[in-house]
């Protein structure tokens, strides 16, 4: 996997996202008078929870995401059809919105999971052998322009495009002969989401706390994955192996319950 490249590659999504975000802020400001759909924010000068939220952050749980990373054999000879090469580190987001205006927004958040790291101690007879085991590491980047295109009272209905980045990586390592093979295999991922989601945000006015509110939403997105993993071992040639996908897919997934776990988040506003 070459570091470079996918770096290139986030960082043009990420300018590309940012444009949009721009352009949408410049409409706004060069058609003032553009009128919402009926109920939207527009009509909502009666004091809709949405509204109020305007020119506040809000802080919270932006959804889980999965992070690539190489879950196939290490032997080439292994790899054949049918045979799971990536495999995924789930890595919740936690970030903030901020409003705009009653139309436009942004978001910013940050997806972090280090998973799988200890040791296994074994005892045989009078000796004791403890092996470290390797953790997995990985980071999400989220950004999102949310658009509210109609609201009343403590219902926003909002599309949302926004865009996922994110890298993985893993080492592990052999003891030294004689007592290992001193064979070191080096993971890696990463993975691009690119789409938008279409759901609502409610806000819990109707308990008297309009500052916490709840999003549900489905969307489409196109899905770049990439994993490798490098195996190198004293007097015997390197091996690199690697492997990627390319998907457009519904944020559902494949089993309905999913809505809850990947497409529900919190935001509470101050």
């Amino acid at each position: 996997m070459k570091t470079t490249k996918h770096l290139g590659l986030a960082l043009t999504a990420l300018t590309a996202t940012l444009a949009f975000a721009g352009g949408a802020l410049a409409q706004e400001e060069e058609q003032a008078g553009m009128a919402l759909p009926p109920g939207g924010a527009q009509g909502a000068q009666g004091g809709s929870d949405h509204e109020a939220m305007v020119g506040r952050f809000a802080v919270g749980y932006l959804g889980r995401a999965g992070v690539p990373i190489w879950a196939g054999p290490l032997n080439p000879a292994n790899v054949g059809t049918g045979t799971t090469l990536i495999g995924e580190v789930s890595a919740p987001v936690v970030g903030i919105r901020y409003w705009l205006d009653p139309m436009l927004g942004l978001d910013v958040g940050l997806g972090f999971a280090s998973v799988g790291g200890g040791s296994v101690e074994t005892e045989s007879g009078s000796v004791t052998t403890t092996v470290d085991l390797a953790s997995t590491t990985a980071f999400l980047l989220h950004g999102g322009v949310p658009l509210s295109l109609a609201s009343s009272r403590h219902f926003s209905f909002q599309v949302v495009p926004e865009l996922n980045v994110g890298f993985s990586s893993r080492t592990e390592e052999d003891p030294a002969p004689p007592q290992g093979t001193g064979q070191k295999r080096e993971y890696g991922g990463f993975g691009i989401d690119l789409g938008a989601r279409a759901g609502a945000e409610v806000h819990f006015g109707f308990m008297g706390i309009p500052e916490l509110s709840l999003q549900g939403s489905v969307g489409v997105f196109f899905a770049s994955r990439s994993a490798s993993v490098t195996v190198s071992q004293p007097n015997t040639p390197e091996t690199n192996l690697n492997a990627s996908t390319t998907d457009i897919t519904t944020t559902v997934g494949s089993n309905p319950w999913n809505i809850f776990t990947s497409n529900v988040s919190a935001l509470y506003y101050f």
